[in-house]
């Protein structure tokens, strides 16, 4: 078969990222994903990847950064499970309920359960940003979203979570001595983690993200 140089390229991140795979995690069981940004100019059309993913490889699991409309589409009747993103400069409008209804109306609802989304993560390593309205906001927008998932009668379908980085331990090794930075552990991240119990829904770091959310 011949690939355009686009599709070539895309071809070789993805061996790259299951030969890494592989070689880090020998023996492990789950799905794999990856992260599918479009900031760079010559990738292939949505349906081509889509169709490339499912045809081609055995990756089971899609990120996306935003939640794309055409990206959406081109996933339905795919079976890829899909994690929508939501811009961190959004999060404090979900703080209000009405926007948060608003959001899933506009952008799960037109394209679930033909688009298996799966979940949404808001934002993107928020506490890494020490924007104090961000950080503030973050879990009154995940618990918003949820509510409007529940409304929709989506919220045993669709989960909500937030990546973070590894900047939120303040030391990380032996891993047995890690700890939450101090001022992130009790007014942030407690009601995070309480939040993620209730729901049922899975804490994200940076090492999720890349072993593509093994779950």
């Amino acid at each position: 078969m011949h690939h355009s140089p686009s599709t070539s390229h895309l071809v070789m991140l993805i061996s790259f990222f299951l030969a890494s795979k592989l070689l880090l995690f020998p023996g492990v069981e789950g799905t794999i994903g990856v992260n599918y940004g479009i900031v760079p100019s010559n990738l292939p059309p949505p349906t081509q990847v889509a169709h490339f993913l499912v045809e081609s490889t055995i990756i089971s699991r899609v990120r996306l950064f935003d939640a794309d409309s055409n990206i959406l589409k081109a996933f339905a009747h795919t079976g890829i499970a899909v994690s929508v993103t939501v811009p961190n400069d959004e999060i404090p409008r979900l703080t209000k309920l009405n926007f948060a209804q608003q959001w899933v109306e506009n952008n799960i609802q037109p394209y679930t359960p033909n688009t298996n989304i799966v979940r949404i993560l808001v934002g993107n390593e928020v506490l890494s940003t020490a924007n104090k309205l961000l950080i503030g906001s973050v879990v009154p927008a995940m618990q918003n979203l949820h509510s409007a998932l529940f409304e929709a009668s989506l919220d045993r379908r669709i989960q909500v979570s937030t990546p973070h980085s590894l900047g939120i331990i303040s030391n990380s090794s032996p891993p047995s001595t890690a700890m939450f930075r101090q001022g992130y552990d009790t007014y942030v991240l407690k009601p995070l983690l309480s939040f993620l119990r209730a729901t049922n829904s899975p804490f994200m770091g940076m090492f999720t993200q890349i072993c593509s959310m093994l779950s």
